[in-house]
């Protein structure tokens, strides 16, 4: 058992390939089932480096139960604790964090409810805040109540986002001072141990009326000042360059049970006590992943791609063996398609992972490219129109309210400071040919055709319909990696795993290269861990891309 709240234990899994989950199997009452149904969803499209993220949920057990991975490190009330307040760029990279955690999850329409010292974990990668939507899905208070809100204590007037921006103001002051909440509102909180600029940006957190609070995203933006927009890669600079000396202690294991629970890509047994009606047979089909595709139709296999060797079946249906051959075709049939989806995420356990990127192409309405970094459903982007995609038009989405609206906004010129970005068309290619290289360098081996694994790809870009669908050849690779990059970061030599996915017409899906140094110590302890994935979807379909008109466009980002 991982903690014990109102909503019952947490219990630790582990998975078939040794990675942890928690698991939250919470008691049957009215309308848990759908609550915990819309906070599921929620979380499945929340992408923020310091919010646990989801690996799967079971809405039809006796005692439902959602699953995130599992956090390694001293909860923020054990570090102070045992270590006392943190300090310098460390302070400001929790306080970055744990905002950024909260603007993506506001920016998704949901609410925490229950943040106190106990629900931010210090893993050795950076704050990670736990828990999010359970308080709402059980309608019970959860966290501590000295850490709420004045509203949520005395239960007058509506709750919102600026709830949780207070007991964020609560706990990054705790996290600078080690002064605990009393519970009690004063007009003028105590932040003279508090260093500036921090301690003006915690005195609006914690201001008396719920309407004077900052945003979460605003108390990021102002954590982050130079950002230029890109908030997530922000946050990944900073936990990179300061986020040091959090250490992590082995997950305690204790006796197990011989029945899987189905969690993610595995099956995971709990352990540490169990739950009746909790676990899912390892036999029965139906479970979160008993839903895999099946082969593609004899059809689809018969029809060529346009151009050189049209009317032919694809050189993966005729000979999936020839790899290179097999290479060479899905590099150009990704590079011919007019319209196409495309999700990218570079990921480690260290600190300053990258956010992901999102791209879209369409040829309707007008030829039209976007290349995105998203904290969530929050970020900037650019948008090229035209024939020759010579247009640029940059924008920003941004949550608007405390409900959880997103709004894109357009404009000519980037922000003074900003650095400049990239042509999405460009970058796109770039990344085409990044995976070609590795390709064409590494012995691929095929290992048949089957399910297509899609973890990450958000329901905008992939339904839940189409991702139950995908199945193709898959090959697979062992070799060196000599020369790898994060942002400016260079890595190697370490061993690598690929995992090369195409459809019956030759087209990418997945590439996943899987990284390990074994001379370096990862921050949680055994090897140093990088990963690169790409994931693509809707080749010569229907793409929506909004195509701004002249009157949408603002001279310069407000």
């Amino acid at each position: 058992m991982i903690r014990r709240d109102a909503a019952g234990a947490t219990l630790l899994a582990e998975a078939a390939d040794g990675a942890p989950a928690s698991v939250r199997p919470l008691s049957d009452g009215p309308d848990v089932r759908a609550r915990l149904a819309a906070e599921t969803d929620r979380l499945s499209r929340a992408r923020a480096l310091c919010l646990a993220g989801y690996r799967d949920a079971d809405l039809q057990a006796a005692e439902p139960w959602p699953a995130t991975e599992y956090v390694p490190g001293r909860t923020l009330g054990e570090h102070v604790a045992e270590h006392g307040p943190l300090r310098g760029e460390t302070l400001t990279a929790l306080a970055a964090g744990t905002a950024e955690a909260l603007a993506a999850w506001h920016a998704l329409g949901g609410l925490h409810l229950a943040l106190d010292p106990s629900r931010v974990v210090l893993s050795p990668r950076g704050p990670k805040i736990v828990d999010p939507g359970i308080s709402f899905a059980t309608g019970r208070p959860l966290g501590d109540g000295r850490w709420a809100a004045p509203e949520r204590r005395t239960g007058e007037g509506a709750v919102d986002g600026s709830a949780d921006v207070f007991a964020w103001g609560l706990l990054v002051r705790y996290a600078a001072t080690g002064w605990e909440s009393s519970g009690e509102t004063v007009d003028e909180p105590a932040l003279a141990a508090v260093p500036e600029p921090l301690a003006s940006t915690i005195g609006g957190a914690l201001r008396r009326e719920p309407g004077e609070r900052p945003t979460a995203l605003r108390l990021l933006e102002e954590l982050t000042p130079g950002s230029g927009g890109d908030l997530g890669r922000a946050v990944s600079d900073l936990l990179a360059g300061s986020w040091t000396g959090m250490t992590a202690p082995e997950p305690r294991r204790v006796r197990r049970s011989r029945t899987p629970l189905w969690v993610g890509a595995a099956s995971v047994v709990l352990v540490g006590a169990l739950v009746g009606g909790l676990l899912w047979s390892g036999d029965d089909p139906g479970g979160p992943l008993g839903a895999g595709g099946t082969r593609g139709s004899e059809e689809q296999g018969e029809t060529g791609a346009e151009g050189e060797g049209a009317g032919s079946a694809p050189t993966v249906v005729e000979n999936p063996e020839d790899v290179a051959s097999v290479v060479v075709q899905a590099r150009e049939l990704a590079l011919a398609a007019e319209s196409f989806t495309t999700y990218e995420h570079r990921y480690h356990n260290m600190g300053g992972d990258t956010t992901p990127h999102h791209y879209f192409q369409t040829r309707e309405p007008v030829p039209a490219i976007t290349s995105a970094s998203y904290l969530g459903t929050i970020g900037p982007g650019v948008i090229a129109l035209g024939d020759d995609f010579e247009e640029m038009v940059y924008f920003h989405d941004s949550m608007v309210g405390t409900e959880g609206a997103v709004e894109r906004e357009y404009y000519r010129e980037l922000s003074p400071g900003a650095d400049e970005r990239e042509h999405p068309r460009e970058q796109w290619v770039s990344l085409v040919d990044e995976m070609d290289d590795v390709l064409n360098k590494v012995d691929l081996v095929h290992e048949g055709f089957g399910p297509v694994p899609t973890e990450y790809m958000p329901p905008e870009m992939l339904s839940e319909e189409e991702v139950r669908g995908r199945t193709g050849h898959h090959y697979s690779a062992t070799y060196i990696e000599e020369d790898y990059r994060v942002h400016e970061r260079e890595f190697g030599p370490l061993e690598a795993t690929l995992g090369f996915w195409v459809d019956d017409s030759g087209r990418p899906l997945r590439f996943i290269r899987e990284m390990v140094d074994r001379e370096t110590p990862g921050e949680f302890g055994g090897s140093r861990e990088l990963t690169h994935l790409v994931e693509f979807a809707r080749f010569d379909e229907e793409v929506e891309i909004h195509i701004p008109t002249e009157d949408e466009i603002l001279p310069e980002l407000s």
